[in-house]
């Protein structure tokens, strides 16, 4: 019995086999233990076959991630050791500022960046490939967002050390704003990139039903703009900056932050005060500390005995304690002091400063000190301090006349 294949023409009539691809095990097909059997077993061999084609691949790739941990390592030595020891003999800070700030996302970038090389020298089966890239570009987008999030915190720290916000009121308030609105963007951004790249999202589809939903949700959300724009307001209108003492309706302190929602004061007892940026915006703002000086303003009573020769020696006495004093601009605005009123009990002298000074202990020092002197001198004159007195007059009644009338008239 003879074959075809034994033919010598029977090579050229029939047709080559197909080459028939790798079957790949199905585990939704699995009904039975043995089925589970076969099918491990098939992965198993399936992993042994891949291992063998890849060995190769495999060890290079392993050299290439030992030497990419090791760059990694000897890089992040230097952002922490090497570099700012040099940094710190430079007369500015801001150096140091950089290498200490992008040295952390700079050295994971360039580990992703080798590891993706590493993947790159080996054929994973199935989609594993696909995936494996997909969360390296997630990476390289994290790590970049990471390395503006820090050059943003880098500018920030160049404005402060500038003290721009001294002199032209630019002050932290503005420097929030910006960091916040830019960081929201870059975040924005970041989650476009990722969703259109990674997850094939119509990003463009999106972006026009949310116009539409936006339409819906802005009634709901006129309370947030409000804040948004309040925040604009105060930063545009200059009111005040960070670490100014204001007073915004009932709530009175210090400002420590501007956020894109709310105000945040707090008080002299520590107390807390979130105020929305539009109520902010809205009422009548008190800036405590834009005084350029301390008012202060007292009576001294002296009583009815005093006479006029001892009220200008009390005016005298107040001329060589105030005229002089360190606390005062003499120019600008000079002591005042006056007998001013006649009391129900006293003879008022009314007294106005104003401490050329934004210290509140310092101006309490110096109004104890002024205090005291006005007293030695007023007691060793003789001077006498008034307060509150009645005088009651008591009339003797005639009791014999009064009788002697009444007679009379009977």
């Amino acid at each position: 019995m003879f074959s075809l294949f034994s033919l010598p023409f029977a090579t050229a009539d029939v047709p080559a086999e197909p080459e028939v691809p790798p079957v790949t095990p199905d585990i939704t097909k699995v009904d039975s233990i043995e089925d589970g059997f076969g099918f491990f077993r098939l992965l198993w061999e399936d992993a042994v076959e891949w291992f063998q084609e890849e060995r190769g691949n495999l060890l290079m790739m392993a050299v290439g991630i030992a030497v990419t941990l090791v760059l990694a390592f000897a890089i992040r030595w230097l952002f922490l050791s090497l570099l700012p020891k040099l940094m710190r003999k430079l007369p500015s800070e801001l150096p140091r500022e950089i290498v200490e700030r992008i040295g952390a996302p700079l050295t994971l970038l360039l580990l992703l960046i080798g590891l993706s090389a590493c993947n790159n020298m080996v054929h994973f089966p199935g989609s594993t490939d696909l995936w494996l890239a997909k969360i390296f570009y997630a990476g390289f987008i994290l790590a970049f967002l990471w390395g503006i999030f820090r050059i943003i915190a880098v500018v920030n720290f160049y404005f402060q050390q500038r003290r721009v916000n001294e002199d032209c009121r630019l002050n932290q308030l503005l420097a929030d704003l910006v960091r916040r609105t830019i960081k929201t963007a870059v975040w924005v951004m970041a989650v476009i990139f990722i969703a259109q790249n990674l997850f094939n999202l119509n990003v463009a589809a999106l972006v026009t039903g949310a116009g539409v939903v936006g339409l819906a949700l802005a009634f709901a959300a006129q309370n947030t703009v409000g804040n948004l724009f309040g925040a604009m307001s105060i930063v545009s209108d200059k009111t005040f900056k960070i670490g100014d003492r204001v007073t915004i309706g009932e709530a009175s302190g210090t400002v420590e932050e501007v956020g894109l929602r709310s105000t945040r004061l707090r008080s002299l007892d520590g107390t807390i005060w979130n105020i929305p940026n539009r109520i902010v915006a809205d009422n009548t703002i008190e800036n405590i500390t834009e005084r350029p000086y301390l008012k202060h303003s007292f009576k001294l009573g002296l009583v009815y005995n005093t006479t006029p020769e001892q009220m200008r020696l009390a005016l005298t006495i107040l001329s060589d304690i105030l005229d002089h004093h360190p606390g005062f601009d003499a120019e600008q605005l000079p002591p005042l002091y006056f007998f001013t009123d006649f009391q129900a009990f006293s003879l008022d002298i009314s007294v106005i400063l104003w401490f050329q000074t934004l210290d509140y202990v310092q101006m309490q020092k110096w109004k104890q000190e002024i205090n005291l002197e006005i007293l030695e001198r007023f007691n060793a004159a003789g001077l006498e301090f008034a307060f509150p007195t009645s005088t009651n007059y008591l009339i003797a009644q005639n009791t014999t006349a009064e009788t002697n009338k009444e007679q009379v008239v009977k």
